[in-house]
């Protein structure tokens, strides 16, 4: 097969991902109005698990077909891409302040499980007992954003639940989303693994990279409507949820279902994803306000990630 029907396949793949999570969320995230959750309560639940379904249906589907390195690539490149890319295309488009409890809490906590995971993967696995225990720190932390940031809408229930649709229609769109994501990361999957072996370079690479970025446009998309209608809080959190759901959830997912491994010419990757979780922590320190100088930094940064990822990799030309 070419490179050519290779990337198509792979793009044909991406494509239903995006669909299937666009149709997840959106049925998703209409059920969650009924709970009465604020914006970034919604940001860090359900549409930070829908737009992290791509990643967690690419990665059990890579680990069903036996590539459980391009499943852990494909979490720790999405990662560095929610933050170095989508964060910098959202701080060009508007400044977006990030709040009080964001940068002293949930960034803190964010970059706290990046950690824990990268001490769980350092070895070079993940078993299904360090599987189970991230799933345990996802329902923890689910817990946790529910109670700290449910809001009282007695006085505004009636005009939101006169804004959402049929609850039949929510829940079909959430089934039809499922099998477009099941299907989706099949062909992804497939796609990716011969372009790997077409060009050369691990398949590792390719998820921290092509797939991570495909399987990031939820994340891009949701970012930048946040951007548009000034939802700082759903822009940032919609960040900080998906990447401790991708690590929570989609890692501890695939690994209980199957085992990972990574190789040890991959570590420097996790090092990486913790530098640019550490770099937005203390720059919401620091300076609380993601504008366009910074957006610019956030981009060079990912640009600098790419190019070191593909470096020693003679098989790209």
């Amino acid at each position: 097969m070419t490179e050519f029907v290779s990337i198509l396949i792979l793009l044909v793949g991406l494509a239903i991902l995006i669909v299937g999570a666009d149709a997840l969320v959106r049925g998703a995230a209409q059920l969650a109005k009924h709970l009465g959750l604020s914006p970034f309560a919604i940001g860090v639940t359900v549409v930070a698990f829908g737009t992290s379904a791509p990643e967690l249906f690419a990665s059990v589907g890579a680990a069903l077909q036996g590539e459980t390195e391009l499943a852990v690539g494909n979490v720790i490149g999405s990662n560095i891409a929610n933050i170095a890319l989508i964060l910098g295309i959202g701080g060009l488009m508007i400044p977006i302040a990030i709040e009080k409890r964001i940068r002293k809490i949930e960034i803190p906590l964010m970059v706290i499980v990046t950690a824990g995971s990268i001490v769980l993967l350092i070895d070079g696995q993940l078993s299904r007992g360090e599987g189970g225990i991230l799933f345990a720190g996802l329902i923890a932390y689910v817990i946790y954003i529910i109670r700290a940031h449910k809001e009282n809408i007695e006085h505004g229930l009636e005009e939101v639940v006169a804004e959402i649709k049929p609850i039949w229609m929510d829940i079909l769109y959430v089934i039809l989303g499922i099998v477009g994501l099941a299907i989706g990361a099949k062909v992804l999957v497939y796609g990716a693994t011969d372009l790997a072996e077409s060009i050369g370079i691990p398949a590792a690479v390719i998820g921290t990279t092509i797939v991570a970025f495909g399987t990031s446009v939820p994340e891009l998309a949701a970012t930048v409507r946040a951007a548009m209608v000034k939802e700082a809080d759903m822009a940032v959190g919609n960040i900080v949820g998906s990447n401790v759901f991708n690590l929570l959830s989609v890692l501890g997912v695939t690994a209980i279902i199957k085992p990972l491994n990574l190789d040890s010419s991959m570590t420097w990757h996790l090092y990486a994803m913790l530098g640019v979780a550490i770099m937005l922590m203390i720059w919401a320190i620091v300076r609380p306000v993601i504008s366009k100088g910074s957006g610019l930094l956030l981009l060079a940064v990912y640009l600098i990630y790419i190019l070191a990822a593909y470096a020693g990799n003679p098989g790209v030309s």
